[in-house]
């Protein structure tokens, strides 16, 4: 146990991000921590709170309240098995500093065992807040007793460790035994298709939450022969025990949960004694192989302008690199797939001539929610893709190679953005231009949609930068690390969402209720997406290149 503290420890300690010495820069750190927390943490609890409330508040009258609770724990494992993948593959094989620790006499589950630790450690911010949550939406809807209270701190500090232990056993299974994974660009693919086995279970998931307390009674009492969850039931096991522990206060079903956890662990230590290292020394015996000859480089290599030349090498660092194509370029053309979900969900008709009469009854107000849409939707999505937000980190070890070459920091910098606005601006129109001319929306008010979504996504590139300057992420094992462990990403997402939580609700409130003509709530919008972008402008050419060269020095 000493070794595996002392290993938990120093892996745990070198994710974390340099400090500025700027009294400055920290103030600032911090009033964007909270700007996150508010817009990011507390909206995600918030929706969890009154999920969770609505389902068990709708499900007591038929005994069944463990149901509502056991959901939403489901759908909280889903969300710890999409993003915790990743991690474990991350933390388990390519992490720099298991080249260091391999020689120690070190055994298998003891270094399995401290990753894993990290891996929890890395993943659990956000489901805690989520589980915590979820719980407070219980206990004010079913008022229950003591016992259910310790169950419940049971389940916030357990509840991820299943759905990891399945990602731990399944990657090292995956590393010995598959030929396919010859380095990090091979998994990065087995990650993709995984990954998009899970958001399809996680959009079922949602459908079925989605639907009133009456339709998920109907659901689970006629349904008892429903594939879906039949396979919920069987993947996730302890959360019907740790579910019947809160709700009906059973204490041998807590008793079981622990159980489930303490045998999933023991399993995923025991595989890792078996195939752990086998599979990471086929990892570093493919790595060896893989070698590229210098002058077959350089006759591939075409001269170009210092402008061309560093926008084709931040576009292929994207395109070209797993984790940024899938979690950086990807979401740009994906979204309408979330979006005719969220419509097939809709119990009124959603379908094109349903969409094509009411333009023709309320143009006006179809207007108003294209024009509020694409702003609210350009702010979100430009965070999200985490484009600009990592643009400095993405540098990584290299990055004094933004100090030597002959470009300006200034061109640098633009091209950065450029990459990001370019990206984002393109995946939203692609797909809203030719919406908007099946739907028949007047051109007018698409083309003022254009220019206000070309504003919004210009703001939020500068500002990711801009906070990715301050503090970047410089070292990391690995790609994923950069939009994992990167604050600076979650920071440009709670501007973006408070920001665009301020524009909606108040363009809202002028168009709907001051009753503004929609002329004049575009052009106010135009007017303070100016300003924001000015601002930004300013902020920028002031202290951008500071940052950058304070950074060098340390």
């Amino acid at each position: 146990m000493t070794t595996y503290r002392a290993l938990t420890k120093a892996f745990i300690k070198s994710l974390q991000m340099s400090k500025s010495n700027d009294k400055r820069t920290r103030i600032t750190m911090k009033v964007i921590v909270a700007i996150v927390v508010l817009f990011i943490f507390i909206p995600v609890a918030i929706f969890c709170a009154l999920m969770t409330y609505a389902l068990v508040d709708g499900l007591q009258f038929f005994h069944i309240e463990d149901i509502g609770v056991a959901m939403v724990f489901h759908m909280i494992c889903l969300f710890t098995l999409f993003f915790g993948f990743n991690v474990i593959f991350s933390e388990f094989y390519f992490s720099s500093d298991i080249e260091y620790v391999r020689p120690w006499p070190i055994k298998a589950w003891q270094l399995v065992a401290a990753k894993f630790s990290v891996s929890y450690y890395v993943d659990n911010a956000m489901q805690i807040f989520m589980v915590i949550a979820s719980l407070v939406g219980f206990f004010f809807a079913a008022k229950p007793g003591v016992f259910s209270y310790i169950s419940s701190f049971i389940a916030v500090l357990t509840l991820p460790i299943v759905p990891l232990c399945y990602c731990g056993i399944l990657s090292m299974f995956i590393m010995r035994f598959t030929k396919a994974v010859k380095n990090k660009e091979s998994v990065q693919r087995i990650i993709a298709v995984v990954l998009a086995v899970i958001i399809l279970l996680f959009v079922i998931l949602f459908r079925v939450l989605a639907a009133s307390a009456e339709d998920a009674v109907h659901f689970f009492i006629t349904e008892t022969n429903s594939p879906f969850v039949e396979s919920m039931n069987k993947l996730f096991p302890m959360v019907h025990f740790i579910s019947r522990a809160i709700a009906l206060e059973s204490v041998p079903d807590l008793l079981i949960y622990i159980l489930i956890n303490i045998f999933a662990v023991a399993l995923m230590l025991f595989v890792a004694e078996m195939v752990y290292f086998k599979g990471f020394e086929n990892l570093v015996a493919n790595a060896k192989a893989k070698t590229r000859d210098f002058d077959k480089l350089m006759e591939l290599s075409i001269q170009r302008t210092p402008f061309k030349a560093y926008l084709l090498k931040e576009i292929r660092i994207l395109f070209r690199t797993p984790a940024f194509f899938t979690n950086c370029v990807i979401p740009n053309f994906i979204w309408p797939i979330f979006v005719m979900v969220i419509l097939k969900m809709q119990t009124y008709d959603v379908s094109l001539t349903a969409l094509r009469v009411y333009n023709m009854n309320s143009p006006k107000t179809v207007g108003f929610f294209l024009i509020m849409g694409s702003v609210v939707f350009s702010l979100i999505m430009t965070a999200l893709n985490s484009i600009s937000s990592n643009a400095i980190s993405r540098e990584g070890k290299h990055f004094q190679f933004m100090k030597y070459i002959p470009v300006s920091y200034d061109t640098q910098w633009d091209i950065k953005v450029l990459v990001s606005v370019g990206l984002t601006y393109f995946g939203i129109w692609i797909f809203l231009i030719p919406a908007a001319i099946l739907i028949r929306v007047n051109p007018l008010y698409v083309i003022v949609s254009m220019a206000l979504s070309a504003l919004s996504v210009v703001f939020i590139a500068y500002m990711g930068i801009y906070l990715d300057s301050i503090q970047p992420k410089l070292v990391w094992d690995d790609e994923l690390s950069v939009l994992r462990e990167n604050t600076n990403v979650a920071l440009c997402m709670g501007i973006a969402l408070g920001t665009a939580i301020a524009i909606g609700a108040v363009g809202y409130s002028f168009y709907a209720f001051l009753k503004i003509r929609l002329l004049l709530v575009s052009l106010a919008l135009f007017f303070v997406l100016a300003i924001l972008n000015l601002l930004v402008l300013l902020r920028t050419a002031k202290n951008g290149k500071r940052h950058i060269a304070e950074q060098e020095e340390m």
